[in-house]
């Protein structure tokens, strides 16, 4: 039986509460940490603290779930990593490339697992796309499109100050929002090469960090990709990701995934809806820990790795970047 720690339990929180609560014959949750001591008894049976240290020091944890503030990620991590603790940590990594790189070099000294929650790969429709992708069965990769466009007020600024900081959140809708939708590109097209982008605010002007962005990404073997996303819509929408093959096209989208070919579509995966969640979330947060725990039991699970979580770091370092120069930037 593994014994669980969690940092943080604010909003995100509740997602890994939910996953821990159905892999009770794997995992039991030892101890939470937080700041705020109002949020004693949260998780009943857990020992509360309120500095992660002591937390560390006290109780023999074989995991810690890490679900704090952006630029407290890295900080965790090496902590965890001094006790020998393992960790699952939140997106993103880090704040930037350089950042999640400094967490590589403890996790390697210290020969622990970090896991990356980048929960949308072990969506049925992403692993379903990526079988697509590997077959070769409708030619070649040309292109893809992904949108995001949510929704996020002042309040929620207001309420939580550090998402609207540059130095504390590392980004905006890129990195805080559409970071799931940009690993996903990635993940599908491969190694980029270059990236001309644009980030900006359209509605929330005093906020550091964007509120919109866009970018034109070229990959390798002439595969390219446009991006779009904004948290400025009145309201949650699906996100949207259009892969265009030689032979056919495809779309995820609503929890679904789609082929166009021939004026005709085929529903060829869905994602497993969970109750509770949100659905604009994606619902794999349970898939994604359940094969980390699996891996740390020895048996045949799998994680992404910080190396793996990095790359879309570095895409969105590289598309800030172009926006502040105005001109391309290579990778």
């Amino acid at each position: 039986m593994l014994r669980i720690g969690i940092a943080g339990l604010g909003v995100i929180s509740a997602s890994h509460l939910e996953a821990i609560g159905r892999l009770k014959e794997k995992a039991v949750i030892a101890a939470v940490c937080d700041i705020d001591t109002i949020k004693r008894g949260k998780v009943p049976g857990a020992v509360f603290y309120t500095d992660l240290e002591t937390m560390l020091k006290c109780e023999r944890l074989d995991c810690l779930h890490v679900c704090l503030p952006h630029h407290l990620h890295v900080p965790a991590g090496r902590l965890a990593a001094r006790y020998g603790v393992h960790v699952f940590m939140e997106k993103p990594a880090g704040l930037d490339g350089e950042d999640v790189e400094s967490l590589i070099e403890d996790q390697e000294s210290q020969k622990i697992k970090i896991g990356v929650c980048l929960q949308n790969r072990c969506n049925e429709t992403t692993k379903k796309m990526r079988e697509i992708l590997s077959s070769g069965k409708y030619g070649r990769l040309r292109g893809c499109k992904a949108i995001v466009t949510w929704d996020r007020t002042r309040d929620y600024y207001t309420k939580d100050p550090w998402r609207g900081k540059r130095s504390e959140s590392g980004g905006g809708v890129m990195l805080s929002q559409a970071i799931h939708t940009l690993d996903l590109l990635e993940l599908f097209c491969g190694n980029p090469v270059w990236v001309k982008g644009l980030a900006g605010n359209l509605l929330l002007e005093d906020i550091e960090v964007e509120d919109t962005a866009c970018a034109h990404i070229a990959f390798e073997d002439h595969v390219s990709a446009v991006f779009y996303g904004t948290v400025t819509h009145c309201s949650n929408s699906s996100i949207e990701l259009e892969i265009i093959m030689e032979d056919a096209v495809f779309c995820i989208k609503n929890n679904r995934l789609i082929r166009l070919k021939n004026h005709h579509e085929t529903v060829l995966a869905y994602d497993n809806i969970l109750p509770g969640g949100k659905d604009y979330y994606g619902y794999s947060h349970y898939n994604a820990i359940r094969e980390f725990y699996e891996e740390l039991e020895g048996r045949n699970g799998s994680h992404t790795r910080l190396q793996e979580a990095k790359k879309v770091n570095v895409l969105i370092d590289k598309i800030m970047e172009s926006a502040k120069s105005g001109k391309k930037v290579y990778f």
